[in-house]
């Protein structure tokens, strides 16, 4: 019996032991955890405060949905924060992202090579205008194509803009009357029916999404049919909308068709909204991190600065 006791008392200890061991493994795995938690906490910190890429407090940066983020910067500050940024050569949205001033940024308008093909202004300048026509069944079909566009007292604006012989940049209150695999082009615009307009930045994209809060997609008057942007397939997506309060909205999506984002964008407060360049250009950083990067090198961004 004495024998047995103490094998058992023997067992008793071993089995103690063992889980004493256990639970030192997972508390000094917890504190690992922990320490390596602060010290990622402290370097997003340095990160963002010490390169000066902190944003602003009159942008608020949000996950809306599933895949879904935005920012959203304030009607006072759109004018003094938001600006597109251009360079000759396309670079990839990680370089963009480390510019000094830059706290956040999505991927502009469309581009062929280094080359926009979406309107740009910056700083009053006309870096790139809206591609004027495009071939369809062979042809050439003049087209208005959609712009976002702020003038000097930072008022917003989203509208059909194009460019007439004179070389003035002018804004249309509609696009022109096409429909889908239409076979004949459209006459443009007749010389100065549009009104002239002097913006202090804006980008192009196109289509129109939303206007005066309600679904319109103009795809097929911007005759984007034929082309690689498609109503019906999922993709990544970017878009800038003007909001109910006159607040700007910077939206990215990892995956969406394009006709559902009128509705995603209504339930942001988005009253007129404008899609941007897609698919594998679409991308978002904000204080330096990747929101979405699918690592294409984009020669124009919209780009927020960076808090003082």
């Amino acid at each position: 019996m004495h024998k047995l006791s103490r094998a058992l008392d023997m067992a008793h200890v071993q089995i103690a032991v063992r889980v004493w061991l256990y639970l030192f493994v997972i508390i000094g795995s917890v504190f690992s955890e922990l320490v390596r938690s602060d010290a990622l906490s402290e370097s997003s910190t340095q990160g963002s405060h010490g390169s000066k890429k902190a944003l602003p407090e009159e942008v608020v940066f949000a996950q809306s949905g599933d895949g879904d983020y935005h920012l959203k910067i304030a009607s006072k500050a759109v004018g003094k924060l938001l600006v597109p940024k251009i360079q000759p050569v396309s670079r990839p949205m990680s370089q963009w992202a480390g510019t000094l001033g830059l706290s956040a940024l999505i991927n502009g308008g469309y581009f062929h090579g280094d080359k926009p093909v979406s309107l740009v202004v910056i700083n009053g300048e006309r870096q790139a205008d809206n591609i004027a026509a495009v071939t369809r069944h062979a042809r050439s079909f003049p087209v208005l194509r959609s712009a976002f566009w702020v003038n000097s007292d930072g008022r917003v604006s989203i509208d059909w803009v194009g460019v007439d012989r004179d070389n003035r940049l002018l804004a249309f209150a509609e696009p022109l009357h096409y429909r889908r695999d239409q076979l004949e082009p459209l006459i443009p615009p007749a010389n100065g029916s549009g009104s002239q307009i002097d913006p202090l930045w804006a980008v192009g994209g196109g289509p129109r999404l939303l206007q005066d809060g309600m679904s319109f997609i103009t795809y097929d008057e911007e005759v984007f049919w034929g082309s690689g942007v498609k109503l019906d397939d999922v993709r990544p997506r970017t878009a800038i909308c003007i909001t109910e309060s006159a607040d700007v909205l910077l939206y990215v999506t990892r995956g969406a068709r394009l006709d559902s984002l009128p509705r995603k964008l209504r339930a942001l407060g988005c009253r007129d909204a404008m899609n941007l360049d897609g698919g594998g250009s679409s991308a978002m950083y904000v204080e330096g991190r990747a929101i979405l990067d699918q690592q294409r090198a984009v020669p124009v961004v919209l780009a927020i600065r960076a808090a003082d």
